[in-house]
């Protein structure tokens, strides 16, 4: 499988690299907006101090308004200007322009933990949980290039109708998946995913003699990530009034 990354452009390889845990650990000893308010200067008429909502205009680009939010209870920002998005690794790693590790390392000293030593063959011993966590990742990355196609032309009707403007497709990064058998399928094969990766994600089914098919087909898809912003499910939304209206996975 190719190289990648998770949720938040965390690098899968080094992540990996690293002990189990020690990276949640890190991200919990730190408070994001003490993080990010060293870049920006917070608008106090629209942030809230108490509830860890915070807003200021993005350090990212230029803009006078403040669309910039920092969530410190689930630990991301976004930017609603630039769809800039992601927790304290990748902000201080694209701030500062440093590679991942060395964005680990500052917030390692900062948060006073004592950085593990680095297993150069943990990649190689990666557990099937990761595998699947970027598997879904590049199926997610996928279905939203669908959505542009003039295969979804009345997939995009039906969001317009719903009210649901580009802006919010985007940031509730809503995709697509064609009406056949296997088009996700090959698409992963395509990228070097072993079909059983695929099917071990929940992404694809067998039928009694084995053959696989893409379990959604024909619908409006919405990836479900969980507080870390890892995708780990998926809803598909059907357009057709006769069948199921949603199903998840």
């Amino acid at each position: 499988m190719p190289d990648s990354t998770l949720a938040g452009g965390v690098p899968i390889l080094e992540a990996m690299s690293l002990p189990p845990g020690f990276l949640d650990e890190l991200r919990t000893r730190l408070t994001l907006s003490q993080i990010v308010g060293r870049k920006v200067t917070w608008d106090m008429r629209k942030s809230n101090m108490a509830k860890g909502d915070w807003w200021a205009p993005c350090p990212f680009h230029q803009e006078k308004s403040a669309s910039f939010h920092v969530d410190d209870r689930k630990g991301f920002y976004y930017c609603f200007g630039c769809h800039a998005k992601g927790d304290a690794l990748s902000f201080v790693k694209e701030t500062a322009n440093l590679s991942f590790m060395e964005a680990v390392e500052e917030l390692a000293r900062e948060a006073g933990m004592v950085m593990p030593a680095r297993d150069p063959k943990a990649a190689e011993r990666a557990d099937r949980r990761t595998q699947l966590s970027a598997v879904m990742e590049e199926a997610v990355k996928w279905f939203r290039l669908q959505l542009r196609t003039s295969a979804a032309a009345e997939a995009r009707a039906y969001l317009a109708k719903r009210g649901l403007s580009e802006a919010a497709q985007e940031r509730w990064e809503i995709g697509f998946a064609p009406d056949q058998r296997t088009a996700l399928l090959e698409a992963m094969k395509g990228k070097g995913i072993a079909p059983d990766l695929v099917i071990e994600a929940g992404l694809c089914a067998t039928t009694d003699d084995g053959a696989p098919y893409d379990r959604f087909r024909g619908r409006i898809i919405f990836p479900i990530r969980d507080g870390r912003g890892r995708a780990i499910s998926l809803g598909g939304r059907s357009m057709d009034p006769k069948g199921p209206k949603a199903i998840w996975m």
